[in-house]
């Protein structure tokens, strides 16, 4: 028997490849980390780091995106900066781990 799980998620989610740099809060020690999400919504992102260097969960991030530039949004490259939580963390193949970022504030747009 196949049971429906309801869908719980408040946003659409894009399929888009962006590169971001992920840093944890203040005083983790931790470098920053260059990565490419896997998907983007209005309220989060999802992407892949190596096992040894994923942040826990409920660990306050910053980000910064870099968006190339495309047609019917912008003419030039630009950055999408923010903060987020960790709020899921499920370990995949090949020694890496998929991380939900829920965003924690307004992402500021620079274009």
């Amino acid at each position: 028997m196949h049971v429906k799980r309801r869908e719980r998620r408040r946003h659409r989610r894009l399929r888009l490849r962006l590169p971001v740099r992920l840093a944890c809060g203040k005083g983790s020690g931790k470098p920053p980390q260059e990565r490419v999400t896997n998907n983007v919504s209005a309220g989060g992102m999802y992407l892949q780091v190596p096992r040894g260097r994923a942040p826990a969960c409920q660990t306050e991030v910053v980000f910064e995106m870099h968006v190339p530039p495309g047609a019917g949004y912008s003419a030039s490259a630009g950055k999408i900066k923010g903060a987020g939580r960790v709020v899921r963390s499920e370990p995949l193949p090949q020694g890496a781990v998929g991380l939900a970022v829920q965003f924690t504030n307004r992402l500021a747009l620079e274009f």
